[in-house]
Formats: C-alpha cells, structure tokens, sequence
C-alpha cells in the first residue's frame, strides 16, 4: 500500500496513465459502435417525408421529436397509406406505435366534435363560455391493447400527434372509474385506445358503439393470445363493421403464437423486423450462478456493489416482487414494485417515482416487460429465470433502447440451469460468466460451462402420458382463479367477464378495501399465492424429469 506521493514511481505514473487512456479509448470505441450501429440500421431507409405523408403529419413528427423512421415505420407506413390490412412484427422499442398512428391519422376523418382548448392545450376555457356539446360518434380507429400501461403509452403518442390535427382521442382501461370514460364516449371521438376486459364491459352496458370503424389495430396480439383475451377480441370485432382495414402488430408472426387470429386480417401485407429470438447488440448478456439459499441475501449486496440507480429487477410473481422489494428497502435501497395487484395509481407513482429518480429499483412482474418506455435503463436483472425463454428477450428489451449501452444478468441456480440454456438456444447465443468476486454466493452454485455450445443444448420434450398429480392441481387452481404468479388464470368466472381487466393483468376492483377483513384477504391471497407457485415448481421439476 503507497504511503506518500514519494512512493509512486515514474514507471508506475506512466502504466496507470496508459491504462486509463485505453479504458477511455475502450470506452469511447463502445459509445462509437453503438452509434454506428443505430447509423447503419436506419441510413438505407427513406426519409419520413418520401413515405407518403402530408404536411400537417410531418409537423406532428417534428413535435414527437422524430428525426428518421424506424424500420418497421419505413415499412409499414406506406403500406397503411394504401389502405391494405397489415400483419406486422417487431421487437418492442422499435416505435411500432408510431407505425400505426402515424399513416391512421394521416388519413382519418374527423366525427367528433373538436375538444376545447381547455382540454387540447392545457388553457382554460374562457369565462362564461358555453361548454361544447358532444354527439356521442365514433370511433372510427379502433386500437385494442393487452394491459393498461400500453395503452396510457399509446395514448401519449396519440394526444401529441392530435395537438396538430385535432382528432379527439379517448383511452378506457380497468382498474379505474367508468364514470368519465362514459362521458367522453358519450362526447364522442375519432380514436378509442383501449384493453379488451374492460371495452367488453362497456360494450355490454351500452355506452360504447364500434359501428362506425374504419380502422381496427390489434397491437401486441401474440400477448392478448397468451393473456387469454381471444374471446374479447372476437367479442368486440363482431361489432365493428365487416368492411374495415385491420393491422395486427406482434412481437412474432409464428402460427403457434397468433395463428388464432391472423383470420382477422384480410390479404395483409407482411413487415417482418429483428424476429423475436434476437436481442439488441447493445445489451451486454451475464449469467450469475449462485445457490438458491443465497439469492435473496445477494441481490441488495450486488446492488451495491454495481450500483442500483436506474435498475429493474423481475421476479416471477407479485407476491416475490413485494418482498423482494420490502428486502431491498430495509437495506437502504430505494426501491418501488410494479406488478398486477398494483392499482392504476400505484402503478403510474411507482413508474414516475423511477424516471425521475426518486426511486432507483424498479421491482416488476413480467407485466412491466412489454412496451413500456423508460429510457436510460442502466442494466435489468433478472433474479428469477423467466417462466418462457421469450419473456426473457421482452424483459432484457428495457435496457440498451435506441442505440444506448446497457447490460442484463440473470441469477442462475441449479433448479434454473436448462431453462436458462433453453433461453440461450432461443437466441443462439450465450451471456458471459459474471465474476462474483467478494460476494456471497452460496456453498452450491450450479456449474455453468464458459464453452457451452447453445446449439447443442436439447430442451427436454414434456411428457406425453396422463398428467400428473401436482399438472392437475395446478389447472384446477386456475380454473378456480388462483393465478399461479404472473401466469393468467380465467379468474372471471364469478364475475362478470374482463371486470377491471382481472383476465389480463391479475388486476383486482378499483375501489380500495378498508379494515381488518381487507387485511386477512391480503393475507389469503399472498398464502395463495405461495401455494400455487409451490404446485408451479413440483410441475416444472416434473417436466424437467425431476
């Protein structure tokens, strides 16, 4: 250890300055790559005003601050000028919505009455002004989303795009009050963004009419399949008119994930982008083998040791979210958890309190993995392997957006090893060893071999005799609509269908419960929980031959 500036030695001055120079030429190299890599990727596409756009769409370009297309917007956007009906793919982050809104509202007429300034501006209206009467139209675009935080998102881009052509835009999700949803559909409007539980319900009580459609957007379709939406989707395209244009966007076009569905479209045009099996080059990949006892102790110390600011972490079910996070603050870590038990407050406090920093972990369930945009994602971690290796691409896609650097590590035990080779077949690629250096990782973690080939990794068929004991307790508790973490279970049995979203996003009625019999409920539900996500893991080790 130097004592004094004497014990430094020339020889030694010039290695740390050598060295520091080329960690720094390393570093601007890296930050060069990332940007030639954005470059490439968009400088043979045309430029937004050779797609077919009018002048007024191009003035709300410039106010949404875009400078050039994305490829699935240079790809899909003339295709939706000509009127065809689309099917289109896409990684999440790679602006589909702008894909779809930008050529819509090119061309959409306008049927509801313009909103006053109070509302399109922000001003108020002025004293003694005659409020405007509605007319109770539209809409005539019709977008249906799977959760709500995609369609308050798609909402945004929306709201921007209408400041410049006046279209009165409408969004009704659940988990809120249908007081004001049914009054702006009884004002009317041009565009209804909206999740299908709650759409149904509207529909069923009458306060929403699809007869005048022109324009039907199925957006994230592969994940209203797998959320168990079909019905409602079916239920609420049998109400707009059969002669309509539809675009259906979806992080794959594979027949096992939206085959159901592509009936809906008629003579579509394909875009394809970046299949769903890829990851952005600008995420560097880790695998942390630890042993399990030691994970829940090792998260606030790595943490720490990386710094937390600007991380997400995803667990596989809320009930872990919550503890997880209730762990990390007791370590003094500023931490927030963002899952479907959450209400639609909680859920926007929780996101706003991490962009702006108040918080600096973002705990979520897979809820949070599709097309939510918070920028500056330093790294995600991954502290339990996700159920399904695509989840994994849709929860590492927070991190390395639009040409940023950012990085992913996924806590591995010996339970997690082949699906997490499973993920890595998906990709046809393999994340590097993370080097735990001082930190605790346990006396058993698994062994993890650096040269691994992923090609070779053969994922082990699931049996095709009768099924067992712990596969059928687990179907009888989603038929009684206990949901198994974040999977989804038909919980709306005893209700009426899609009733605050509890299909789609496990969200429970908006109204709070009060007292000490709302606490036992909690407590019930969280030992339910446990339970299940208990018969989950007997049918994982079972289908792993375990």
């Amino acid at each position: 250890m130097r004592n004094s500036v004497s014990d430094v030695t020339d020889a030694e001055i010039l290695d740390e300055t050598r060295e520091a120079m080329t960690q720094a030429a390393f570093d601007a190299a890296d930050e060069a790559n990332a940007a030639q890599a954005v470059e490439s990727a968009t400088e043979n596409l045309p430029a937004f005003d050779e797609l077919g756009l009018s002048d007024e769409m191009l003035r709300a370009i410039e106010n949404l601050g875009y400078t050039a297309p994305t490829p699935v917007q240079a790809g899909s956007i003339p295709v939706v000028l000509e009127g065809r009906d689309l099917l289109a793919a896409a990684q999440t982050g790679t602006g589909k919505t702008a894909a779809f809104l930008l050529p819509t509202m090119n061309n959409l007429e306008h049927i509801a009455p313009p909103k006053p300034v109070r509302e399109r501006g922000g001003r108020n209206r002025r004293r003694g002004a005659k409020k405007p009467e509605g007319n109770g139209r539209g809409p005539v675009m019709l977008v249906i989303t799977p959760t709500r935080e995609l369609a308050q998102q798609i909402d945004e881009v929306a709201s921007k795009i209408a400041d410049v052509t006046g279209h009165v835009a409408v969004t009704v999700v659940g988990g809120v009050s249908y007081k004001p949803q049914t009054a702006a559909l009884k004002y009317g409007c041009d565009i209804l963004v909206a999740t299908p539980g709650r759409l149904v319900d509207l529909i069923e009580q009458g306060a929403c009419h699809l007869d005048e459609v022109k324009v039907l957007v199925l957006d994230e379709a592969d994940r209203m399949l797998d959320m168990g939406f079909l019905p409602a989707v079916r239920r609420i395209v049998r109400e707009t008119p059969a002669e309509r244009q539809t675009l259906l966007f979806s992080a794959t076009l594979d027949e096992e994930a939206v085959g159901e569905i592509t009936d809906l479209v008629s003579d579509p045009a394909r875009v394809e982008i970046a299949p769903a099996t890829s990851t952005a080059d600008t995420v560097d990949q880790f695998v942390f083998p630890v042993s399990i006892e030691a994970k829940n102790n090792l998260l606030p110390e790595f943490l720490k040791k990386e710094g937390p600011e600007r991380t997400i972490v995803f667990m596989r079910t809320k009930h872990r979210a919550d503890s997880c996070c209730r762990r990390l603050e007791r370590k003094g870590i500023k931490a927030a958890a963002i899952h479907g038990n959450r209400s639609q407050a909680q859920r926007e406090r929780a996101l706003s309190a991490f962009r702006d920093g108040t918080v600096d972990v973002l705990v979520a369930t897979d809820v949070l993995a599709r097309g939510i945009d918070i920028s500056d994602v330093r790294y995600v971690v991954n502290f339990d392997v996700p159920a399904e290796p695509t989840d994994y691409i849709h929860r590492i896609g927070r991190t390395g957006r639009a040409g940023e650097l950012g990085w992913a590590i996924t806590f591995v035990t010996e339970q997690d090893v082949d699906e997490f080779y499973e993920i890595e077949k998906l990709m046809d690629k393999t994340a590097d060893i993370y080097e735990a250096g001082d930190l605790h990782v346990g006396p058993n973690p698994p062994a993890v071999d650096p040269e691994r080939d992923p090609a070779a990794f053969k994922v082990k068929k699931k049996t095709k005799r009768g099924k067992s004991k712990s596969k059928k307790k687990l179907e009888q508790a989603r038929r009684d609509g206990k949901r198994n973490g974040d999977d989804y279970g038909d919980v709306a049995g005893r209700s009426n269908r899609g009733r605050d979203e509890r299909r789609g996003d496990g969200e429970r009625p908006s109204r709070p419960k009060r007292g000490g019999k709302a606490r036992v409920r909690e407590g019930v539900q969280a030992r339910v929980d446990e339970a299940v996500e208990s018969v989950a893991r007997e049918v994982a080790a079972e289908e792993r031959g375990g």
